[in-house]
C-alpha cells in the first residue's frame, strides 16, 4: 500500500475512533440531563469498540514507522499525534463511561444531579466536535478557540467542587457521599476537557510542525 494512502486511512480511523467518543459524550450528556431515552449500556458498548480501536491505531502507525520508506516530516508527526491522540480519546472514554454510571446512579436513587454537570458535559461534547473538525480538516485555526472552552469548564468545576466541599460537612454521611461522588463526576468531566485541549495542540503541531503557545 502506498504510503500515502495508508496515512490516509490511518487519519479514517482516528477519525471514527474520535466521532465514537463523540457520541458516548452526547450519551452521558442526555444521561444527565435524565432523558428517558438515554443508555448506559450504549456508553459501555462504544467503550469496548474504542479500546479495540485505539490499540489497532497504534499497531498501525507502528507498522508504517518501521517500514523502510522514507516519510517526510509531516508524515512523522501525523503517525505520532495519531497515537497519542487515539490514546486520549480512549481516556476521554474511561471518564465518560464513569460519569454515564454515576449519572445511572443518581437517576435510580432520585438524586437530583447538579445542573453545572450536564453543562460541563455539553461543552466538553462541543469541544470532541471541533477538535475533531481540525483533524479532519489539517486546520490549526481552532486551536485557541478550544483552549478558550475549556476555561468555560474548569470555572463550572471549579464553582461546583466549592459549593458541593462547602455542603459536606452539614450533611448526613449519605447525602455527603452522594455529594462526593458529584465531585469525582466534575473531575472526571474536567479531566477530559483537558484531553480535548491536548488534541487539539497536538492537531497544531502536527499541522505546522511549531508547538502551540497560548497568549498570556
Amino acid at each position: 500500500m502506498v504510503k500515502t494512502e495508508a496515512i490516509t486511512l490511518i487519519k479514517e480511523d482516528v477519525l471514527a475512533l474520535g466521532r465514537m467518543v463523540d457520541c458516548t459524550i452526547g450519551e452521558i450528556t442526555r444521561l444527565l440531563q435524565r432523558e428517558p431515552a438515554a443508555s448506559l449500556s450504549l456508553v459501555e458498548e462504544q467503550e469496548e469498540k474504542i479500546n479495540q480501536a485505539c490499540y489497532d491505531i497504534e499497531e498501525k502507525c507502528m507498522d508504517l514507522l518501521l517500514e523502510r520508506e522514507v516519510l517526510s516530516a509531516q508524515e512523522i508527526r501525523t503517525l505520532l499525534g495519531a497515537t497519542v491522540i487515539a490514546a486520549k480519546f480512549e481516556r476521554m472514554a474511561d471518564h465518560a463511561n464513569r460519569v454515564g454510571r454515576l449519572a445511572t446512579w443518581a437517576a435510580e436513587s432520585e438524586v437530583d444531579i447538579p445542573p453545572e454537570l450536564p453543562e460541563m458535559a455539553g461543552v466538553v461534547h462541543r469541544m470532541v466536535q471541533e477538535v475533531l473538525l481540525s483533524f479532519l480538516t489539517d486546520s490549526a485555526d481552532k486551536t485557541e478557540e478550544i483552549l478558550q472552552r475549556d476555561n468555560q469548564v474548569d470555572y463550572l468545576h471549579d464553582f461546583l467542587s466549592k459549593r458541593l466541599l462547602s455542603e459536606l460537612g452539614e450533611r448526613e454521611p449519605e447525602e455527603a457521599q452522594m455529594r462526593a461522588q458529584f465531585l469525582f463526576g466534575a473531575r472526571f468531566l474536567e479531566r477530559m476537557g483537558d484531553a480535548c485541549c491536548s488534541i487539539a495542540k497536538r492537531v497544531y503541531f502536527i499541522v505546522t510542525g511549531q508547538r502551540f503557545k497560548q497568549e498570556a
